[in-house]
């Protein structure tokens, strides 16, 4: 996913999934947050999403252990594949991502944010359901 993966309208969070918990360190949760203000403008959409997350987040200490955080290597399934992804979620560092690189500000990489282990996130994206499931993280 790159950050034109993300639609223009916002995706439909579907009313009967509950949303995932997610635990976000502070270090992370600050950063993300002034990263959504700084796109707000050209990304409103990404900027909305990722503001939404933060505000729905736990908070812990950076040292302590939380869901995803940035800079991680995490395992995930994106709907149905019949494969596992790996990769590192990363804030943006030029236009094109290097080769594993999940940015946080891609549809993929702001879903992933916080969350633990064996927990999901659903959304329609032009009538399609996805599904993301994270299998591991932290490494």
């Amino acid at each position: 996913m790159t950050i034109d993966d993300f639609p223009s309208e916002p995706a439909a969070v579907l009313p009967s999934a509950p949303l995932p918990d997610i635990l976000i360190n502070s270090d992370d949760y600050n950063r993300v947050l002034l990263l959504a203000e700084r796109v707000s403008a050209h990304m409103p959409y990404v900027s909305a999403y990722l503001e939404r997350e933060l505000s729905r987040a736990e908070l812990c200490q950076p040292w302590d252990p939380a869901g995803v955080s940035m800079g991680q290597r995490v395992r995930f399934a994106l709907d149905d594949e019949p494969f596992q992804r790996l990769g590192r979620l990363t804030y943006p560092r030029n236009v094109v991502p290097r080769k594993g690189d999940v940015p946080i500000l891609g549809a993929v990489g702001a879903a992933l944010i916080g969350m633990h282990r064996n927990s999901s996130i659903e959304w329609l994206d032009d009538g399609r359901l996805r599904t993301l499931t994270v299998l591991d993280y932290g490494w």
